[in-house]
């Protein structure tokens, strides 16, 4: 039994299928991501095209590394692929809402206006008790007062926005 020698080159040239293989992407993704790249063809291997495994690499990994909002900007793709956004996000959306991860904008105010409602109770109960328990002067309970009126006013703002 021989084994066939192969050149350096031919082992560093790989046909579509064995790019997609390798790097577990559809072949179809391979291909456009390598014409998208600007990635041509290095030879011929059995009448089908080989590529450089270092050019082609790049072309094929690059576009799944995050580039902030340029990926997944929906005014930048092409119908069929802005469609497939769309439906994807609602499918994330509609995962995260049913896995508890994400809560409607109406959940949270409610949940919010809990947890304020918790905390302007203890404020307003701050004067009684520094007046009751630690005899505090008139002026002091006044000046808490205001600024328990104040982050009321506050806190009620926050709520409505």
């Amino acid at each position: 039994m021989s084994a066939a020698v192969v050149s350096q080159d031919d082992y560093f040239s790989w046909s579509l299928n064995q790019l997609s293989r390798e790097f577990g992407v559809a072949r179809e993704t391979v291909g456009r991501r390598l014409r998208d790249g600007g990635i041509q063809p290095c030879g011929t291997r059995r009448k089908h095209p080989v590529f450089r495994v270092g050019e082609a690499a790049q072309a094929i990994l690059v576009p799944q590394v995050s580039e902030g909002g340029l990926l997944n900007d929906p005014n930048r793709m092409v119908p069929k692929e802005r469609s497939d956004w769309y439906r994807s996000e609602n499918d994330r959306v509609k995962f995260e809402r049913d896995t508890g991860v994400l809560t409607s904008v109406e959940e949270c105010r409610e949940q919010m206006a809990e947890i304020a409602k918790i905390a302007l109770h203890v404020l307003e109960t701050l004067p009684d008790k520094l007046e009751r328990d630690f005899d505090f002067p008139p002026e002091v309970i006044s000046g808490v007062e205001l600024m328990i009126d104040a982050v009321r006013v506050d806190m009620a703002e926050q709520l409505e926005t």
